[in-house]
């Protein structure tokens, strides 16, 4: 076995043999007592359902589509970090100069606990109803995957209207992506965030994360890893 295989997630998610359409959910997690959580259900055909809801509901609202869900993807910590600020140490690596500059560096879990906590609590949740982390329910970022893709994501279109129920659906296409073997991860065992493959991304974002990667700190990151570049 190689040096850190056995920290790295599986490359291919669960195959669910159900009946009807399989969905693809993407959730933009926000606080359980406001209505700021967005909601987006695909198909590999169609949007199925797209909203903002209270991040109380959440399971009550995709609950009826889990048994046909092939993957969940969802903009929130869903692991626990204990470095400065509890971070993971992929955030860490995306807080360097490059990310920063480009405005897509992470927010610190520390500054936002009760949506950390809210996370973990639906990862538990969801573990209970047949779901893996970073098997069939992923971590993404869809700050950063709007700044690196350069064209859409897949051919899925959606009438999102307001800015969570778009970042919801930039999680759905990723949840979307993951099932056909089209993202990548990035992470150590604190945590791994799911990018699509960087035959999506713009030329010029795979010039500064190769940048990036290249230039880390090797002591400081000696752990992280990622198959971006495969």
């Amino acid at each position: 076995m190689k040096k850190n295989e056995r920290l790295q997630p599986a490359l291919h998610p669960p195959t669910r043999f159900a009946r009807g359409p399989l969905f693809f959910i993407g959730i933009d997690l926000g606080g359980k007592e406001k209505k700021t959580t967005g909601i987006c259900i695909l198909t590999k055909d169609h949007c199925q359902r797209c909203e903002d809801v209270f991040g109380k509901y959440i399971l009550k609202v995709i609950n009826p589509y889990l048994k046909n869900t092939e993957a969940i993807a969802i903009d929130a910590p869903l692991t626990k970090g204990r470095g400065k600020g509890k971070f993971r140490l992929y955030e860490k690596f995306l807080s360097t100069s490059i990310f920063r500059r480009a405005k897509v560096n992470p927010i610190p879990p520390a500054l936002m606990p009760e949506l950390s906590e809210s996370a973990q609590e639906i990862v538990k949740k969801l573990e209970r109803r047949g779901f893996v982390l970073d098997l069939n329910l992923i971590e993404t970022f869809p700050t950063l995957i709007g700044k690196i893709f350069q064209n859409n994501l897949s051919t899925i279109k959606c009438l999102c209207e307001t800015k969570n129920q778009k970042s919801a659906l930039i999680c759905a296409q990723t949840a979307f992506l993951h099932s056909q073997f089209k993202t990548r991860y990035l992470g150590y065992k604190d945590g791994f965030l799911f990018l699509p493959e960087m035959s999506f991304w713009k030329e010029s974002w795979k010039k500064k994360f190769y940048q990036a990667w290249a230039s880390k700190d090797r002591l400081r990151y000696r752990y992280l890893i990622t198959n971006i570049f495969n």
